[in-house]
């Protein structure tokens, strides 16, 4: 990796969340967003993508980011390559936990979505997976119980109305398994592992990459950030995420379009590293 030029130093890399940050409501990167990636990456930053997305609902947006070489996804449950030959970490969902998750939900009506190694599943298709293929850009895979339970789980997710995934946290049976659990849209509550968090997925990738947290900047807007703010040694939410988020965060970008939040982001990074708040 390039030496880090001072304008950023002693920042070595920055950890990019995806949904409400780089991409804008219509799920395209704004050419602000793109100037601001590459500046980053012209001043030597190693770019990682980290999101709640499967790896491969990921990959369109990898695509166009050729100076993105690694990814964090599935709420950090998986850690990799962007062409997956170098694995980092990999954090499952025990299965019987998998399987009590997706019994509650479907009793409850909820539509179930399951992330897997081998990609996104649901048991039906109605509004809520049209919905959910809106939102990750692939549509899930019909599959069965039985047949899902053979794969390896990152996670589970049960979507529906917002009043209904308010009541999700409290199913009974949910309640007796210590999970991960993260909401980060209101009509989608996700269930996965300990071991997952952007942040946990973040700690094996650095020491890959023989970089210090505190030399890690992170950018969010979301509950699932929260961890990664905690990691990194500096963090900006944008100014139109959640409250979580933005509690969290050293800072918060300034208001304007939320197209180009991620820009103003950079430049509340490029501000601190010039006011001489950081070695």
């Amino acid at each position: 990796m390039p030496a880090t030029s001072k304008e950023f130093h002693p920042f070595k890399a920055v950890a990019i969340d995806l949904d409400g940050t780089l991409l804008s409501h219509d799920l395209t990167i704004s050419a602000a967003n793109l100037a601001a990636v590459d500046a980053l990456h012209a001043n030597g930053l190693e770019i990682i993508l980290a999101s709640g997305r499967h790896h491969i609902s990921m990959l369109p947006f990898a695509r166009q980011l050729p100076q993105v070489n690694w990814m964090v996804s599935a709420q950090g449950s998986f850690a990799a390559s962007v062409d997956r030959a170098t694995v980092l970490y990999d954090n499952h969902l025990p299965t019987e936990k998998a399987a009590s998750i997706i019994d509650i939900g479907r009793s409850a009506g909820y539509s179930v979505v399951v992330y897997a190694k081998g990609g996104i599943f649901c048991f039906e298709e109605n509004e809520w997976t049209d919905y959910y293929t809106d939102l990750a850009c692939v549509r899930p895979t019909l599959t069965d119980k039985e047949t899902i339970l053979k794969e390896s789980i990152f996670k589970v997710a049960l979507v529906g109305p917002e009043e209904q995934v308010d009541a999700a946290e409290n199913l009974p049976g949910v309640l007796a398994w210590d999970l991960y659990k993260v909401r980060t849209l209101k009509n989608l509550l996700e269930f996965a592992g300990l071991g997952t968090s952007k942040a946990h997925g973040l700690k094996p990738l650095l020491a890959h990459l023989g970089i210090d947290a505190s030399e890690l900047a992170a950018f969010g807007d979301a509950p699932n950030d929260v961890q990664m703010f905690d990691l990194a040694g500096y963090s900006v939410a944008m100014e139109s995420g959640w409250d979580e988020a933005k509690a969290a965060a050293d800072s918060i970008s300034p208001a304007g379009p939320p197209e180009s939040a991620f820009a103003r982001a950079v430049g509340v990074l490029r501000d601190c590293v010039n006011g001489g708040r950081r070695d």
